[in-house]
């Protein structure tokens, strides 16, 4: 699933076969592979879809079959994961039986991607929190969510402080935007409070979707070495470290970071959101990412009330961009860019969805 690792495909009589870039690069021997990854949603199928064949003959093939195979690679590619250790670490635990369990927490798909990373089955928090039974054994086990304000999202902590984690090794990354603070302290004291001892927690870079501060098509385009230090986290999490990230405060204090903990996780939907009537459709697409059910429709159109995450999913996911932010300060915008949205692009919608959907 990762666009910084295209696949090729080599065509036998007997048998196809897909290759990784790496792979071809150490094999010379197959020098009129086609790449099937970027741009190639830029061009027509027509344009670049050709099979080396065995006869040393280039076959070229018609758009029916390039799309075919474009779904194929498509399906490969999410199967193989984003770092090169990540598939072969999945297969490795399966080969020892190995049980990891994977819980993430999730809004644009940044956590469910890292997820992805260390199991190809991670459960969904506001899933799991229907479940009567929240008791969980096993080897490994997991928690991937995002850092709001230097502290972790109300919904995994109630998951935390309500479940009981039972395993040799546990490990938790956090995925951060901006600044990652005392994150790694906050959630080692907090799950230490309720019974569960983290041997390893690891804050990770990437794309910074609060709207309120940061415009997405400048984020996007920013380069954050998400994949290196994915690698670096497999890694360690493969050779069980033991490490707790330490804290980064930079011009914050933890007083100044109460304050701004104190005003996210008591945000509520009607305070924080804003409607664009002409836009809205009532796809209701924001209903099914929200992990509260904060939305409905009313004899007036789209209602929304009660206890918000502020994780900003029914904002990003709206296809007609109708969901706004207030703002803090007449006169001034609710955020940066209400434009631009973003989701993570090895993650879909309907992925969303299934995460979150109450």
């Amino acid at each position: 699933s990762s666009l910084s690792n295209p696949f090729y495909i080599y065509l036998n009589t007997n048998k196809i076969n897909l290759f990784s870039k790496n792979q071809v690069r150490r094999n010379n021997r197959f020098p009129h592979f086609c790449p099937l990854f970027p741009p190639f949603w830029k061009q027509s199928a027509d344009d670049y879809f050709y099979l080396r064949v065995l006869n040393h003959k280039t076959q070229r093939m018609d758009r029916r079959s390039a799309l075919k195979w474009m779904g194929f690679s498509l399906a490969a590619a999410a199967m193989a994961g984003v770092a090169p250790l990540t598939h072969a670490a999945i297969v490795k635990d399966r080969k020892h039986g190995k049980k990891r369990l994977v819980f993430y927490f999730t809004a644009t798909g940044n956590s469910l991607f890292v997820a992805r990373q260390f199991s190809d089955t991670p459960l969904s928090i506001p899933q799991e929190l229907k479940n009567n039974d929240l008791t969980y054994e096993a080897d490994e086990i997991a928690f991937v969510c995002p850092d709001y304000a230097g502290a972790i999202p109300k919904i995994v902590r109630e998951f935390v402080s309500k479940g009981t984690f039972k395993a040799p090794y546990i490990f938790s990354v956090i995925t951060y935007c901006n600044a990652c603070v005392n994150v790694a302290e906050y959630w080692d004291e907090f799950c230490r409070e309720h019974g569960v001892k983290n041997n390893y927690i690891r804050p990770i870079l990437m794309v910074d979707n609060y709207l309120p501060v940061f415009d997405m098509n400048q984020q996007i385009a920013i380069d954050k070495h998400t994949d290196e230090s994915l690698a670096t986290i497999l890694e360690e999490v493969g050779a069980h470290k033991d490490f707790i990230a330490p804290a980064e405060m930079g011009c914050c204090n933890k007083e100044m970071l109460k304050g701004m903990q104190d005003q996210h996780f008591s945000m509520t939907a009607d305070r924080l959101l804003e409607l664009k009537p002409d836009r809205c459709i009532q796809c209701m697409t924001c209903e099914k990412v929200c992990p509260h059910k904060n939305f409905r429709l009313g004899a007036d159109g789209l209602e929304f009330s009660g206890n918000c995450e502020y994780c900003l999913a029914c904002v990003h996911a709206c296809p007609q961009k109708a969901l706004t932010l207030k703002s803090a300060w007449e006169g001034r915008p609710g955020e940066r860019n209400p434009e631009a949205r973003y989701r993570h692009p090895n993650v879909s919608l309907n992925d969303i969805i299934q995460s979150n959907r109450q």
